[in-house]
């Protein structure tokens, strides 16, 4: 899947990792990697000197420190690299995250004595911060250092340090100030060494067999005042901003990634017999939600690593990132279980051991992958656990710092943003909600007036060239300004005609009739409809040859925005049996349009055509150019579609949050009641993906191969669908009786999101096109 990151200097690099590691892996490990052995000490340390002979033991270090002073891209497209290779992975935090505190907040004889042992594997790192009882709240850790003379003497106790048993080295969080005020104070950051008097390891055996974590205790051990890690009292700043970077990364992308691709072979290899295709037809729609998933995971992962590269601290994005993509591995280990069935259940002790088993149990050693699976069940708790992090977010989201309560400006362009300024001041000042609801009741969901003002700011003619009398926008443009109107729930049929229609008539080549047209709709004063069936190769409307003339016939069921257009875009079957678009006047002679308005107040209308004459000159394109046309007018409309959704998300997620920071049940507001709070954490977060999805299609719009456009218009549909369903569900639950009230605007962002699933097809419809898609990408 191509991405932005994928600049010449970044496939260069993925070339040179890719070329280094198809003959760097020793053979035994290799062996061990495809068995899905567990890595063990000497395997870790034999691969960290082959990699620290190349210079790539430690990807984000400073070459000054011993490394090759890679950016956070780069490392993300080295861990990329080496988690779809054979290499062992080992989960370093010396390397990863303790001697980047050590260069940051290091003296310089710390960063001489610490960091050449951390790149040799000489020396191995444990990190002290979990408690007995604070668990994921470190702010409460007991474990304490008294300063005595030029030494701290050390007492307490830390546990599940991963792989602690192989360390000879920890960082440890203690306290030195037991009176400060508030529990983040007066803590401190040690350097210790394991083998030190007083020192005891535990060692926990994990739920898969295998040693994975230990419990330490520190009995009067004397740690020297040098090894305190920048200044006394200070270390809570110092783990912080560590945990940001470490979430960033345990979200574990480059592994959900190839996990994926793994998951991917054994769709393919589920066999052809007639029993096997309902579950494997099952399977590949499984994998493509994971695929899509995976996709909303990378899309919304470089513009964090990007912004922590430029040296923000990207908090709520490293915990939206973190809860994802540990979710997702999970959900990918359980699935290559289920694929596999009865044959991950056999036990292979030597894969404990990095030892493969000459005679497997299971064909591919399928049963050590059981072995992986448990072991990232506890990925869930590592890093701080999943609670943890609805919790963070949940602060910003009832704190209002997110974007549910400031619309997200950063991706737009200066000349973007005063667009969409201009259209949320309008809609704030002309389209209140009571205003919508007199428009819905009384002018049949379009009012001429409001038509007018939308029309007046360039929302008609935004698409169309400036050459056709429009303003020569592009896609990037629009799908902000369609985010707006659906936060103010706008019925007017400014995406059935200034989108849907007029792409259609723009994908077409120039000629009098399409360009009268486009003329027309650029100006505003005409609206536009475009009658379509899904099925275009069995349309409804036949189109006959009558002497010099047309002659169409038939009927279109639900045509959006019918019965306020003065113009339609018609599709037609051929006497060859091809297809044709017509432009049809909607007043004409033998067009009968049926009006009624859709459960969310927008209105539609069933068209019939009987016996409509029409000139030579109104068939504004033939079979090739129709089938194209219709494609990418539908296409796009979709993603637009999505980003109105969006928008409605939001402002229900909006007025969601705002009735639970003031509703109180038994003594609490809503949004002090953490289930409750947790809830919209979980649909802010599917928003969020959402988002991240249809920013994506945007972006590669022109870009992308045909097969792979579909993709992402279809993930981005399906996540957009399910995400929009949800949250209306629930904020009506959330909201309580109130909101199944018809005068409660929550009720009608509910009805407008069930309604925008089912348009353009449903979540389920383009699961489906999406799997069908990829298999077109694979012929």
């Amino acid at each position: 899947m191509p991405h932005a990151s994928d600049s010449e200097p970044l496939l260069a690099l993925r070339e040179s990792v890719r070329s280094f590691l198809r003959d760097a892996v020793p053979a035994d490990i290799r062996a061990a990697t495809q068995a899905h052995c567990l890595v063990t000490k000497e395997q870790a340390a034999r691969w960290q000197r082959i990699l620290h002979a190349r210079g790539w033991a430690a990807p984000g270090w400073p070459p000054e420190h011993g490394g090759p002073g890679w950016s956070l891209v780069e490392q993300a497209v080295f861990r990329e690299e080496l988690a779809a290779s054979d290499a062992p992975y080992v989960e370093n935090l010396g390397i990863d995250t303790i001697g980047p505190t050590l260069i940051r907040h290091g003296t310089p004889e710390q960063c001489r004595r610490f960091l050449p042992g951390m790149l040799s594997f000489d020396d191995f790192w444990a990190q002290g911060y979990s408690e007995p009882e604070a668990g994921s709240d470190l702010a409460s850790l007991r474990t304490t250092a008294r300063r005595d003379g030029e030494q701290w003497v050390v007492n307490g106790s830390k546990i599940w340090q991963s792989l602690g048993h192989w360390a000879n080295w920890a960082l440890v969080l203690v306290r030195t100030d037991p009176a400060a005020l508030r529990k983040q104070n007066g803590i401190s950051v040690l350097l210790i060494d394991l083998h030190s008097p007083g020192v005891t390891i535990r060692p926990i055996r994990y739920i898969n067999g295998s040693n994975l974590h230990v419990q330490m205790f520190f009995d009067d051990v004397r740690v020297p005042a040098a090894n305190l890690v920048g200044t006394e009292h200070g270390g809570w700043a110092i783990a912080k901003g560590l945990l940001v970077i470490e979430r960033l990364f345990v979200a574990r992308v480059a592994e959900c990634k190839a996990e994926l691709a793994s998951a991917a072979a054994l769709v393919a290899d589920q066999g052809e017999e007639p029993s096997t295709a309902v579950e494997r037809a099952l399977l590949a729609r499984r994998h493509a939600v994971l695929d899509i998933r995976m996709r909303a995971l990378e899309a919304a992962w470089w513009p964090a690593v990007r912004l922590a590269g430029q040296g923000a601290s990207p908090e709520l994005e490293a915990s939206l990132l973190k809860l994802d993509g540990i979710q997702l591995l999970q959900d990918l280990h359980l699935f290559k279980m289920d694929a596999l069935g009865t044959a991950t259940l056999p036990f292979d002790p030597g894969a404990i051991d990095g030892k493969p088993s000459p005679t497997p149990y299971s064909a591919m050693h399928a049963g050590n992958l059981t072995l992986h699976m448990w072991r990232y069940r506890g990925s869930s708790l590592a890093g701080g656990s999943s609670e943890i992090q609805r919790q963070i977010i949940a602060r910003s989201i009832f704190g209002g710092t997110t974007e549910i309560d400031r619309p997200p400006t950063g991706h737009l362009s200066e000349q973007q943003a005063m667009m969409s300024d201009a259209v949320r001041r309008w809609l704030e000042k002309h389209y209140g909600f009571a205003h919508r609801q007199r428009i819905v009741a009384a002018h049949g969901g379009c009012d001429e007036a409001a038509w007018a003002g939308l029309a007046g700011l360039g929302l008609a003619g935004l698409l169309i060239p400036e050459r056709d009398g429009g303003l020569g926008g592009t896609i990037a443009d629009l799908l902000p300004l369609l985010e707006i109107l659906g936060e103010s729930l706008v019925v007017e049929p400014v995406l059935w005609s200034a989108v849907l229609a007029t792409q259609a008539v723009l994908a077409l080549p120039s000629g009098d009739g399409r360009d009268r047209l486009l003329a027309v709709l650029a100006s505003g004063e005409g609206r536009c409809a475009l009658a379509c069936d899904a099925d275009r190769s069995r349309s409804p409307i036949v189109a006959h040859r009558d002497g010099g003339k047309w002659r169409l016939d038939g009927a279109n069921g639900m045509v959006m925005g019918g019965s306020q257009a003065q113009h339609l875009v018609v599709a037609a079957r051929l006497g060859d049996g091809g297809l044709g678009l017509f432009h049809i006047p909607a007043h004409a002679s033998g067009v009968a349009m049926r009006a009624y308005q859709l459960h969310d107040g927008r209105s539609a209308s069933d068209m019939r055509l009987d016996g409509v004459a029409l000139a030579p000159s109104a068939r504004l394109a033939d079979t090739g150019q129709a089938t194209a046309a219709l494609d990418d007018a539908l296409a796009l409309t979709t993603i637009a579609l999505c980003a109105e959704s969006l928008g409605a998300m939001r402002r229900a997620l909006a007025l969601t949050v705002e009735y639970m920071r003031t509703r109180k049940q038994f003594g609490q507001t809503l949004s002090e009641q953490q289930a409750l709070a947790h809830r919209v954490v979980d649909h802010y977060r599917a928003w969020n993906r959402a988002r991240h999805l249809a920013q994506e299609a945007m972006a590669g719009w022109t870009t992308a191969a045909p097969a792979e456009r579909k993709r992402r218009t279809a993930a981005a549909k399906y996540m957009t669908g399910t995400a929009a369903r949800a949250i209306a569900f629930d904020v009506l639950q959330l909201h309580g009786a109130i909101g199944l009230q018809d005068e409660t605007p929550i009720s009608h962002y509910s009805k407008r999101l069930v309604a925008n699933d089912l348009l353009l097809g449903n979540a389920a419809t383009h699961l489906g096109r999406f799997v069908a898609a990829g298999a077109q990408r694979e012929v």
